[in-house]
């Protein structure tokens, strides 16, 4: 396990790891005003950009997709306060969601994160020396987060028109039950698993 993994094990430990999440906004680019194009279906959101948990103990994390490791893995960062809308991106409230009822303001007992080795078959542009070295060639491509007896999945996936998938993409996935997360394989496919409690 190289210093990088640690680090962010130990980042995700201490900023999520026994902490309710009590509010949860959605960031999405602004392409229309009034509409909003999340809801993919009943057990599935699809979002341009990212996912900001309001905490219990004040903390605002915002999870995302970033190049932290390779492009695109999940990543995180802790935000000052939210911002509710500028011109580009909207912020949309979705705490009294129907799918995070279940999810508010019980403990985050851990977070399981899912690596993926990166192949020349999705990157054909990436060198022999990125594509050989374990250090380099991985991706945390999924979360499975554990509150209580209930999971949700946070994935850099991005489901098209007749269900095409891209994986690593900039683009983040909301899985709300078991069978959505083994029909699109996200676990099945992971190489690697870690647990954070």
């Amino acid at each position: 396990m190289t210093t990088k993994e640690i680090n962010y094990y130990e980042r995700i430990a201490s900023s999520l790891i026994g902490q309710k999440i009590v509010e949860i906004y959605y960031e999405e680019i602004n392409q229309d005003p009034i509409l909003e194009f999340w809801e993919y279906s009943s057990e599935i959101h699809s979002i341009d950009m990212n996912v900001i948990f309001k905490l219990d103990n004040g903390k605002i994390i915002q999870i995302k997709w970033n190049n932290e490791f390779y492009c695109y893995g999940v990543g995180f960062e802790v935000l000052e306060k939210i911002e509710l809308k500028n011109d580009i991106f909207k912020t949309i409230n979705v705490t009294n969601h129907v799918n995070w009822k279940n999810i508010l303001n019980k403990k985050i007992t851990e977070v399981s994160v899912f690596w993926e080795t990166i192949n020349r078959l999705v990157d054909g542009s990436l060198s022999d020396e990125i594509l050989n070295n374990p250090l380099l060639n991985k991706l945390p491509q999924t979360w499975e987060i554990k509150v209580e007896n209930e999971k949700i999945w946070i994935s850099t996936l991005e489901i098209r028109r007749e269900e095409t998938v891209l994986y690593w993409a900039d683009h983040l996935t909301i899985l709300f039950s078991e069978k959505s997360q083994q029909k699109f394989k996200l676990i099945e496919l992971a190489n690697k698993k870690y647990i954070v409690k």
